[in-house]
């Protein structure tokens, strides 16, 4: 099963967050997806930011949030970020652990990178190793009608520890 399951829409608003010893570290940010669902965002300094683009208001992202951590029970929901994006048009995100085979966690997706696949480190280098059996983070445009679908992503990076 992913660890993380990914929240797409658009951020309708920004406000620094102003509790805790070190006010205006955290963001709160409000999204609204598609199906006119509201959540709230908490991004802080360990939210992994690609590209570390700022986002504003009217961005179209994707967040990622780690379902095995405890939210609070409010309406609408808030989940910590583990890793944002600023979406580009016709683009698909997935963060999941990726085994030997490139396969993911749930079996739904396999990635068949080429030459012009990017593979970057969170800190922007690119990664030398071997893909496979671990936390990555994927950029794709297109993928198969098949089960599990397959795609040449764009772009992977590469978490070598747990995220």
């Amino acid at each position: 099963m992913n660890q993380y399951s990914p929240i797409e829409g658009v951020v309708t608003s920004i406000a620094p967050l102003q509790s805790g010893s070190r006010p205006g570290c955290v963001l709160l940010l409000y999204v609204q997806t598609d199906y006119q669902e509201t959540f709230q965002i908490l991004v802080d300094t360990s939210t992994y930011v690609l590209d570390q683009k700022p986002v504003r208001r009217g961005d179209p992202v994707i967040v990622f949030y780690d379902i095995t951590a405890p939210v609070p029970l409010i309406y609408p929901p808030q989940y910590k970020a583990v890793a944002m994006l600023v979406r580009a048009c016709n683009e698909f995100a997935m963060l999941d652990y990726f085994d030997q085979n490139l396969r993911n966690s749930e079996n739904t997706l396999i990635l068949n990178p080429s030459g012009s696949t990017t593979v970057q480190l969170p800190n922007g280098q690119y990664y030398q190793g071997t893909l496979g059996n671990q936390y990555m983070l994927v950029l794709y445009t297109t993928n198969t009608r098949s089960i599990p679908a397959q795609t040449t992503p764009v772009r992977i990076i590469v978490f070598c520890c747990d995220t």
